[in-house]
């Protein structure tokens, strides 16, 4: 128990110690007071050794029009405070009545969505007290792994503390996160098309698939993109991707466009890197603009020619081989001048 100074404010609560060593309490509280209470990014003065984590404005936006539809947010938010006192009983918590005297483990965008609302909702809490960094660590790590769609990214920066971290684990976790935030994205030219948990339709690419073929581009100190942020990957395949549907518009007159069967987004990945090199050489940047310039100097290119070469990565291959080819031939003359990243 630490005590605490100052203004304060107290809680009924439920004492719940698991272990040796962990100590819990269980309480209500409205979500705009324990927003003002509680952090959501944290960052220790030394970044070595420090950890935080990121919002999605999306999933925010659908949790406040969720809770101002008067709907319930019953699952518990799991936060730790730093300062308490318990009564002798253990059933009242008291905590400084300021801002940031914790942090949320798991919640973030629940408490987010119900803070921004109409309505000021009252949500169940669990509150871990007095643990250090590293079990703080620990434990956001473990329970934003295990849950089922909690995006890998929100700890990717705490990799370098855990055991057992492989990179190319690392690259697979990320590449699975790309593809998340491609498919949420309504103006990605991915949305809706990478499926997790089906079978892909036509029109539709596998997770699997996507991860097999984005991974050895971003496995760290091997993959161009990996010294690029996750931001910044996303928008360099969006990007790619959203040019080709643009100078290429025919092929997606049908869902079922090559260019989403396996055959078609595996030739499109393996020409990204030389694509990539080719289009910052001459255009200085990978705007949707910067790529189009690049697919209009190929415009007559006949990618229909690839659904005859059957399947499998030897067919991949060989399809990129195809427009490698050609996107070399229309710059054969073009000197490596480079450039810098731009995006948007």
């Amino acid at each position: 128990m630490k005590k605490t100074s100052g203004k304060k404010v107290s809680f009924d609560c439920i004492y719940v110690k698991q272990g040796k060593k962990f100590e819990l309490v269980l309480f209500s509280c409205e979500a705009k007071k324990l927003r003002r209470l509680v952090e959501i990014n944290r960052r220790d003065s030394n970044e070595d050794k420090g950890y935080q984590r990121f919002l999605s404005g999306s999933r925010v936006s659908a949790l406040k029009r969720y809770v101002e539809n008067n709907n319930p947010l019953p699952s518990a938010i799991l936060i730790t405070f730093d300062n308490w006192e318990l009564n002798s009983t253990k059933t009242k918590i008291t905590v400084p009545d300021k801002k940031n005297i914790g942090w949320v483990i798991d919640g973030q965008h629940r408490l987010e969505g119900a803070n921004e609302s109409a309505v000021n909702i009252s949500l169940p809490v669990i509150a871990f007290l007095g643990l250090n960094q590293e079990e703080q660590i620990k434990q956001f790590v473990v329970i934003n792994k295990e849950a089922k769609g909690v995006p890998t990214s929100l700890y990717l920066d705490l990799l370098p503390h855990l055991p057992n971290k492989k990179p190319g684990d690392l690259a697979k976790e990320r590449s699975a996160d790309l593809a998340n935030e491609l498919k949420r994205d309504e103006n990605s030219p991915f949305y809706g098309r990478i499926v997790v948990t089906t079978f892909p339709k036509k029109g539709e690419i596998s997770l699997t698939n996507f991860v097999r073929l984005v991974t050895p581009l971003i496995l760290p100190g091997k993959g161009f993109l990996s010294t690029y942020t996750e931001k910044e990957q996303r928008l360099i395949i969006a990007n790619y991707y959203q040019a080709i549907m643009n100078v290429f518009p025919s092929y997606f007159k049908t869902y079922d466009t090559v260019f989403f069967q396996t055959i078609g987004f595996g030739a499109m990945i393996h020409t990204l890197p030389i694509f990539f090199s080719i289009c910052l050489t001459n255009y200085k940047g990978f705007t949707t603009e910067d790529a189009s310039k690049v697919f209009n100097k190929i415009k007559d290119f006949d990618f229909t020619a690839w659904t005859k070469k059957g399947t499998g990565t030897a067919a991949e291959l060989e399809a990129s081989e195809d427009l490698k080819t050609e996107l070399i031939n229309a710059f054969e003359n073009t000197k490596n001048e480079g450039g810098v990243l731009k995006l948007v």
